[in-house]
């Protein structure tokens, strides 16, 4: 049975983000920036994989945006 995030699993999805050089900062269990982005997500109401998968989206969306600005002079 899958479970809802703890601090203990939010501290290692924050970790291992940083391995792959992606910062993470966190209020107790809201995500509050991704990569100096700012974000508003409440950790608690995900499970340990969405979270992992809704940091990804987030990241993939700041490359695409990277690329359109950087192709368009923006």
């Amino acid at each position: 049975m899958l479970t809802i995030i703890n601090e203990s699993k939010l501290a290692a999805v924050v970790d291992v983000y940083a391995r792959y050089n992606v910062a993470i900062e966190t209020e107790g269990m809201k995500i509050t920036s991704i990569n100096h982005h700012e974000v508003d997500f409440d950790a608690a109401t995900y499970m340990q994989d969405q979270l992992i998968e809704l940091i990804a989206k987030v990241l993939a969306h700041q490359l695409i945006k990277e690329v359109f600005d950087q192709e368009y002079g923006n």
